[in-house]
């Protein structure tokens, strides 16, 4: 897939909604919100809404790094719009949704005022040097363990339902049984 001839806009909105097919695939209500409000989607969980800023990248990049060199996401969290003009408030969103649309993962993250202006993550399986500081894989953030740091209860880690492929001849019955 060549993300590079997909306008900037039409890939967030693409981001937008893998967060939520992602969110509802792992058994949470999720809902996209209207243009002109400070985040992207509802997370409807326990009777309690988050607040998710989605934020994509179209791929890994060359990150150099104390000497060493590897491929990483690069995330812009604290800035918005074209050329991050606007500074987001500290209590503007709950949970970031950052969204590798190359290989389409999602890495979540709790917002606060303590979280950096760039966030970097490396791509799934990246052996990290053995000296190094991070250790952060993109695949290394489900949304079951921000849901639990915000709502104060242990991680109920959801079992994500197996693909499974339909072969053309059985899909007339699967239409007649929905």
């Amino acid at each position: 897939m060549n993300v590079d001839v997909i306008p900037d806009l039409e890939l967030g909105k693409a981001a937008e909604h893998m967060v939520v097919a992602d969110l509802i695939l792992s058994g949470y209500r999720a809902y996209l919100t209207d243009q002109g409000i400070p985040y992207d989607v509802v997370l409807d969980h326990a009777d309690t809404l988050f607040r998710v800023q989605v934020k994509a990248t179209r791929e890994a990049k060359l990150i150099p790094q104390r000497g060493a060199r590897g491929m990483g996401y690069l995330f812009q969290v604290r800035r918005s719009g074209k050329g991050g003009r606007r500074l987001y408030a500290d209590n503007a969103f709950d949970i970031l949704a950052l969204v590798a649309i190359d290989i389409r993962s999602i890495a979540y993250l709790p917002f606060s005022e303590r979280i950096l202006q760039t966030v970097q993550l490396r791509p799934p399986r990246y052996q990290h040097h053995s000296r190094a500081e991070r250790k952060r894989n993109i695949d290394q953030f489900p949304i079951e363990a921000v849901v639990s740091v915000l709502s104060g209860k242990p991680p109920v880690l959801s079992t994500r339902p197996a693909f499974t492929s339909v072969v053309a001849s059985e899909q007339g019955r699967l239409f007649e049984i929905a």
